[in-house]
């Protein structure tokens, strides 16, 4: 019993552990990021954002979405993902890949996933295809939100939570652009969202690979 709970405090530990590193991260992105490039679910008009956003507010929303994402993995999968925020989108790119460490859409939600011990596809339509189906009036942190059609999403996005009375992604949204945030609805074609499967055996874990000393690279400054 007492070893039980030795080992179920040290998940707990390091599943605090990654939260704190996650919000250090989140906070070096809201200093070290134009909030006009790092947020765009008011508008692009940087005035206007920067009026109705502030550091506080992006480091309370991801935060909150580690805190609220159904398992140690998908709030892992967001602790990834918001550190690349201000990295380059690169059709293709999956990080490693190019000399930018820029991400495609899918390359950034299936990166972020690998980084939490969670194989997914590599394409978008794939990824569709291969999660549990999520209602999107059911949306939690970590799951993530299909564009297009079923039988081709152009597009996916990891869903973080509601901040500003506006449901908001992570994503890397299109060439030209960076890995940001956006409205869940920006496009106006979300029509799914899935939420990864997680392994059963053992029940969750945090691998190695997403404890501090594996932790990602500081984000970009844009």
């Amino acid at each position: 019993m007492l070893t039980r709970i030795a080992v179920l405090s040290a998940s707990a530990f390091t599943f605090l552990v990654v939260l704190i590193t996650a919000a250090a991260s989140a906070v070096t992105a809201a200093v070290s990021s134009p909030l006009s490039t790092v947020w765009h679910a008011v508008t692009d008009d940087p005035v206007r954002t920067q009026a109705v956003f502030n550091a506080g507010s992006y480091v309370s929303l991801i935060v909150a979405a580690e805190r609220g994402a159904p398992t140690p993995q998908a709030s892992a999968a967001i602790s990834f993902a918001a550190a690349q925020i201000g990295r380059p989108y690169v059709w293709g790119g999956t990080g490693t890949n190019n000399n930018q460490a820029g991400y495609d859409c899918s390359g950034l939600t299936q990166a972020a996933y690998k980084y939490a011990g969670v194989d997914i596809p590599r394409v978008a339509t794939a990824q569709y295809e291969a999660g549990s189906k999520v209602e999107l009036k059911s949306l939690l942190p970590g799951d993530l939100a299909f564009y297009g059609t079923s039988a081709f999403a152009h597009h996916v996005a990891i869903y973080l939570g509601v901040v500003g009375g506006i449901p908001t992604v992570l994503d890397a949204p299109r060439p030209g652009a960076v890995v940001r945030l956006d409205p869940l609805n920006a496009g106006g074609d979300l029509f799914a969202a899935t939420r990864p499967t997680v392994g059963s055996a053992g029940g969750p874990t945090i691998p190695a690979s997403v404890r501090p000393t594996g932790a990602p690279h500081s984000p970009a400054r844009v």
